[in-house]
């Protein structure tokens, strides 16, 4: 086999659109396979952990085992995850329509409430199954987190957002790649978001843990520990 072809830039942006193809096929057939509501989370977290594992050096994966057992793993989980994030959603509804109902002070005070609340539910939801599938965490830190990589991360945020309007202009000009290429090149833009944030969040982790090691420790028992440090490991763990 030809190796320089293989290492062309026109081959590898082909093997990069197959793969998105791919992994968006598998999404839509699992999230069908769920029966839509129960199978659109997991397919999610499916397509997420595959598309870290890119992300994080390892573009050559198994990507249908890799997101079988993705899916199987996280279905329970998930699920149980998206059922509270159901329950925020409609308190939020339902306060937004008891607005409608009063005005004066009371509800400028209740609606500077409801928009921090809609802020907070917008950006743990965002970050909240690329958390999942980078940490390892119990349940319900999952939430905790998801918000504080997102608040300490601005510059995600606006370049999701940007992101985001630019998958729109190209999606209202070219529909027909909707259907090949909606849901990966979404889940792409919002795990790439979330790497980057994560990789920052991890480096000042890193650089703290560094600093102390310096004043308590000597420089040999130092390059013991960043070595240590930098195994690596299937899932980050991390205390919140």
């Amino acid at each position: 086999m030809n190796v320089s072809w293989m290492a062309s830039p026109f081959y590898r942006s082909c093997d990069w659109i197959w793969k998105m193809a791919y992994v968006n096929l598998l999404w839509l057939g699992f999230t069908v396979l769920g029966f839509g509501i129960l199978g659109f989370l997991p397919a999610t977290l499916a397509m997420l952990t595959v598309m870290r594992k890119w992300l994080m050096g390892e573009p050559d994966i198994a990507i249908f085992k890799t997101f079988l057992n993705a899916y199987k793993e996280g279905f329970i989980r998930i699920n149980l995850i998206g059922l509270l994030f159901a329950f925020g959603a409609y308190v939020i509804v339902f306060n937004y329509m008891y607005l409608g109902t009063i005005e004066g002070p009371v509800h400028t005070i209740l609606s500077l409430g409801w928009y921090i609340g809609l802020i907070v539910y917008t950006v743990t939801l965002v970050f909240l199954i690329p958390t999942y599938v980078h940490y390892e965490l119990k349940l319900m830190q999952y939430l905790k987190a998801s918000f504080i990589v997102g608040l300490v991360n601005p510059l995600a945020m606006i370049t999701l957002i940007i992101g985001l309007l630019l998958m729109y202009q190209l999606f209202t000009y070219i529909p027909g790649l909707i259907p090949f290429f909606g849901p990966s090149m979404l889940g792409m833009m919002v795990m790439w978001c979330a790497h980057m944030a994560f990789t920052r969040l991890e480096r000042k982790k890193e650089k703290l843990e560094n600093e102390k090691n310096d004043v308590s420790q000597s420089p040999s028992t130092n390059t013991k520990s960043a070595i240590t440090h930098k195994k690596p490991r299937r899932r980050t763990r991390v205390i919140w």
